[in-house]
């Protein structure tokens, strides 16, 4: 991370303290700085909020800009997921709410002030996973890969739409095809009213929180949103929901996350994520879990197409650090070795279709 990128985060997380520091927003200079990475660290309509009050007037313009223009995606991003409940509904497919406009609702006030959401994220069992593709196609949607593929190494299915919010159809909660199995959040999840009727069901707290740190983790620690949301959603929980939040990512393997999480939450927030009274089990790699290895995943941010061969395996490595145990990594590698073919698989069929095409074209004399 280039020097004014790092003074930008430093800053823009002084700002999103509590209470937060005005005087970020008091000196023009670091001020600038702010807005000008506010939206790329994800929380523009938060830094737009707090600083609305104690900025000059031309500024508030900036301020009153991002907050309506948050205000109005949250609006059309909660019309299209009742849409899309009501579809899935109406065809006996039970649906999970994650993230999203309802989280919005329920942690942040106004809900706006959450960054929107560029897409709908749905959990639907595996088994009305198909279904639920159909039926989203029917009404509009593309599909944007494969079936087969999406179930052997994704953790969710994505499907378009001209006119409508993109949609994620989740079966499992991140981390591709070693991610925790929606399934298993339908039992503990929870009812929430829609504005307007109805009712939607949402992860139990301890689900959301944990969706949440592997979602993190998944998007390797890019700064500074996710760290934000979680963090809102910690001090909101019990402690018997915090624990209940550890115990289920130790019984999942994901015990690595959640001391890097804390690394995260004691680099950012100079405060702790793991409760001090819990065991410290570690991991296999537990001793390269530190401040460095989390510098790494900040440094390595970039958009993933714009990766070379070398940053891919480096960041693959970065993940295999993370992992619990042995086995976790040997699984770990298992997926990357069927991402792989999937890939040289669609290459190689794209290159069969473009020499199918040719021919077509090109008449050759016997």
């Amino acid at each position: 991370m280039d020097p004014e990128t790092q003074r930008a985060l430093g800053l823009t997380t002084r700002l999103l303290s509590e209470p937060p520091d005005l005087a970020v927003v008091a000196d023009p200079e670091s001020w600038a700085l702010v807005r000008k990475y506010a939206k790329q660290f994800g929380v523009a309509p938060l830094v737009a909020h707090i600083a609305r009050l104690h900025v000059p007037r031309s500024d508030k313009e900036w301020c009153d800009g991002i907050l309506t223009r948050s205000w109005t995606l949250h609006e059309n991003s909660l019309y299209h997921l009742k849409f899309v409940l009501g579809l899935l509904s109406d065809a006996g497919i039970e649906t999970i709410c994650l993230k999203g406009p309802l989280l919005a609702r329920r942690y942040y006030n106004p809900p706006f002030l959450r960054r929107p959401s560029a897409d709908l994220d749905i959990g639907v069992r595996e088994s009305d996973l198909r279904q639920a593709c159909e039926v989203l196609v029917r009404a509009g949607y593309v599909r944007t890969g494969s079936l087969e593929e999406d179930l052997a190494c994704s953790h969710h299915v994505e499907l378009t739409h001209p006119a409508r919010s993109a949609i994620e159809l989740h079966f499992r909660a991140s981390h591709g095809a070693l991610g925790i199995r929606v399934d298993e959040f339908f039992g503990r999840s929870m009812l929430y009213p829609l504005p307007g009727g109805g009712t939607a069901h949402v992860p139990g707290p301890a689900d959301e929180i944990l969706q949440l740190v592997l979602h993190l983790a998944k998007d390797r620690y890019k700064p500074i949103f996710h760290l934000y949301e979680i963090r809102r959603l910690w001090r909101a929980a019990s402690s018997a929901v915090r624990e209940e939040v550890l115990e289920l990512a130790a019984n999942h393997h994901f015990r690595g996350v959640t001391v890097l999480t804390d690394v995260a939450f004691r680099v950012r927030w100079g405060e702790s994520f793991l409760p001090p009274h819990l065991p410290k089990t570690k991991t296999w790699l537990n001793w390269r879990i530190d401040e460095q290895l989390y510098s790494a995943f900040e440094d390595w941010d970039k958009p993933e197409g714009d990766l070379t061969l070398h940053e891919r395996i480096h960041g693959r490595w970065l993940e295999l650090q993370t992992t619990d145990r042995p086995a976790d990594a040997l699984r770990f590698f298992g997926l990357m070795a069927r991402v792989a073919w999937f890939q040289i698989r669609q290459r190689g069929w794209r290159t069969i279709r473009r020499h199918e095409a040719v021919s077509r074209q090109v008449k050759i004399p016997l």
